[in-house]
C-alpha cells in the first residue's frame, strides 16, 4: 500500500543522515528553535494545515511535481489523525494509541497495523519498519529541538522576512529564518515572530538540479477541540483490507 506521504520523508527529516560531525549553532537560532519546540511540546492538543510541494526529481517515476494539501490533528500522548489531498487522491492516517490505520480513498483499500506506542514511538517505528512517517508528524514529537540539534551539521540565523501575503504583500507574517545544514540537504525553517510557530519549510537537496520540498503552514491551533471520533477509523463501505509490507519484506522479495 502507498503511504499517506511520499516515499521521501519530508519536513524536518530532510536534514537526517548527517552523521555525527561537529554541530554548531548560532545562539539566536538555537534559542528560537527551543522556543518553537517548547510551544509545540506543551500543547496537549493541536492542529494545523499545510501545503506541500515536492519537485519531480525527488519522486520515483514522476515527471511533474506533487502538490498536496495536508491537515493534521494531534492529541498527546498517542493520538494523531491526518489527511492528504493531492493529484493521487485522498489518503488518511489515524493512530489511536493501539492501531495505525491508513486509507487510500481512490483505490478504496486500507491497512491496519498494531502500533501500541506514543507519538515519538510511532514516528520511530514507522520509519524503521516501513520506511515512512505520516505527513509532517515530526512536528508532533515531544522534543523537535532535540531532533534538530542531533541531526543538523550547523544551525544559523538568517534574519527576518515576511511570508507572502495578499495584494502588494499585505497580510504576510513576519518570521525568523533559521538555516539548517545536513549531509544530503539544507533546510530553511521560518518561525513566526508573533507566536514562535513554524510557517514555512524549504528543503534543498544536494543533487543535480537542486530539487526542493516546500511546505507552507497555516491555521495553527494549540488548543484544538478534539473528540474520540477524530481518532476513530471506520473503513468505507466496500473497502478492501490489505497487508502493508515492511521494508525488510519488500527487500527480501526483490532479492528472490
Amino acid at each position: 500500500m502507498n503511504s499517506l506521504t511520499s516515499t521521501i520523508i519530508v519536513a524536518l527529516a530532510v536534514i537526517l543522515g548527517s552523521g555525527r560531525a561537529a554541530r554548531a549553532a548560532d545562539p539566536t537560532a538555537d534559542q528560537l528553535l527551543q522556543q518553537m519546540s517548547t510551544r509545540l511540546a506543551s500543547a496537549r492538543t493541536f492542529s494545523f494545515k499545510a501545503t506541500r510541494e515536492i519537485d519531480a526529481a525527488l519522486l520515483e517515476g514522476r515527471d511533474v511535481p506533487e502538490k498536496a494539501r495536508i491537515a493534521l490533528k494531534v492529541q498527546r500522548p498517542d493520538k494523531l489523525a491526518g489527511t492528504s489531498i493531492s493529484q493521487a487522491g485522498t489518503r488518511r492516517v489515524v493512530a489511536d494509541g493501539t492501531t495505525l490505520s491508513l486509507l487510500d480513498q481512490k483505490a478504496n483499500h486500507y491497512a491496519a497495523i498494531p502500533m501500541r506506542t506514543n507519538l515519538d514511538g510511532l514516528v520511530e517505528r514507522l520509519d524503521a519498519q516501513y520506511g515512512f512517517v505520516p505527513p509532517l508528524a515530526e512536528f508532533a514529537s515531544s522534543n523537535p529541538y532535540a531532533d534538530l540539534r542531533r541531526d543538523a551539521h550547523t544551525i544559523s540565523y538568517s534574519g527576518k522576512a515576511k511570508t507572502g501575503g495578499g495584494f502588494l504583500g499585505l497580510g504576510g507574517v513576519e518570521c525568523h529564518r533559521i538555516s539548517l545544514a545536513g549531509k544530503s540537504a539544507d533546510a530553511e525553517l521560518w518561525i513566526a515572530v508573533s507566536d514562535q510557530l513554524p510557517r514555512k519549510l524549504i528543503a534543498t537537496f544536494r543533487q543535480e538540479g537542486r530539487p526542493q520540498v516546500r511546505i507552507d503552514f497555516t491555521a495553527w491551533n494549540l488548543a484544538a477541540p478534539v473528540t474520540s471520533a477524530d481518532f476513530t477509523f471506520t473503513p468505507p463501505a466496500g473497502a478492501d483490507k490489505i497487508e502493508m509490507w515492511t521494508t525488510a519484506k519488500m527487500q527480501s522479495t526483490r532479492k528472490k
